[in-house]
């Protein structure tokens, strides 16, 4: 399955089950222990029975988005944001409504129409979702109270195949990284879980990580980007085009040292461009598996405007990660 299918799969925290299916039908027939939990994770796993360290890697099927929270009496849905999304990028964006997906767009009343002055940050009481109906009680049919909304943005590459345009490369990135490392044989018992709900607080891999227990964990993520033009001059932040980002810190976590060293060593024996996540913002699944005592890491994937309605991705980038996680797969019986 490419990139593009994952991207434009629709699926915002507790709403993944669309998600969930199209990455189920594309594990590779060698998989085995494919399951789902109650939460909705979804488990698939090679190699069982081999002796050596449980490895898990983790994958989000969540992207960022919008829920409706009620109507207007002329037909407009309410809105709130479905994981971190600020109001301010929202104006004016097409967005898809519900399982079947209907037409709407992110409406703002105009300030010379509305009579109020927007100093204030914008926020989402400013905001609502037009899909075209007349009334509260046909807005109610159409998009009961709890349906998702997702950003409307298609897949598409730059002419030169260097990169990359979409919504939810947060976490789509990871999870075709992780259905590419299910079709690698290791000598090992290799485990996957594709999670849920991490934009709401990591609680799918709170589940995976006390389900698998596993002895080492690497967490297959996106990442923000720093190198757009307010990034204050001679702040060091992650780029574009240098490669997968390995993390040393971030908000939550201090990845296992020898595990990160171990990533680096593979980069290198592959050749394979890396560099270190330079943001100490942010987090990711690791955060819910490190207090269970478990050594983890994290392979990020940089993206620009993460946590919009579209976001930027290099495409050299995942080749490499792809190369690097090779690597890292084949030596880790000699790491652990």
């Amino acid at each position: 399955m490419g990139l593009k299918e994952l991207c434009e799969a629709r699926g915002t925290p507790g709403r993944e089950e669309l998600v969930r299916a199209l990455v189920r039908e594309a594990l590779p027939d060698a998989v085995q222990d494919v399951s789902t939990d109650a939460l909705g994770n979804l488990y698939a796993a090679r190699g069982l029975g081999k002796p050596g360290p449980r490895v898990l890697l983790l994958a989000h099927l969540d992207e960022v988005g919008l829920m409706v929270v009620g109507h207007t009496a002329e037909g407009y849905l309410r809105i709130r944001a479905a994981g971190g999304v600020d109001a301010a990028v929202l104006p004016g964006k097409p967005v898809r409504v519900g399982r079947a997906g209907r037409e709407g767009a992110i409406g703002l009343a105009p300030a010379h129409l509305s009579g109020k002055e927007r100093r204030a940050p914008l926020g989402y009481d400013d905001l609502y979702v037009d899909i075209g109906e007349g009334s509260r009680e046909a807005a109610q049919a159409a998009a009961p109270v709890g349906e998702m909304i997702t950003f409307d943005t298609p897949y598409a590459e730059t002419a030169d195949g260097h990169a990359a345009i979409a919504k939810a490369f947060d976490d789509r990135v990871g999870v075709h990284l992780a259905l590419w490392a299910l079709q690698q044989e290791t000598d090992f018992p290799l485990h996957v879980a594709f999670t849920v709900q991490e934009e709401v607080g990591l609680r799918g891999a709170r589940v995976a990580g006390r389900r698998i227990q596993p002895d080492v964990a690497l967490v297959l993520e996106a990442t923000a980007a720093g190198d757009t033009p307010e990034t204050p001059e001679g702040v060091a932040r992650t780029r574009l085009g240098e490669g997968p980002a390995l993390t040393v810190v971030d908000r939550s976590t201090i990845p296992d040292a020898p595990l990160m060293r171990s990533l680096v060593r593979a980069g290198e024996a592959a050749g394979a461009a890396w560099q270190w996540r330079r943001s100490v913002g942010g987090g990711n699944d690791a955060a819910a598996l490190w207090p269970e005592g478990v050594r983890v890491g994290a392979l990020s994937i940089p993206a620009r405007y993460l946590h919009s309605p579209a976001s930027l991705i290099s495409l050299d980038d995942l080749r490499a990660a792809q190369d690097l996680l090779a690597a890292w797969l084949h030596s880790l019986r000699e790491v652990l």
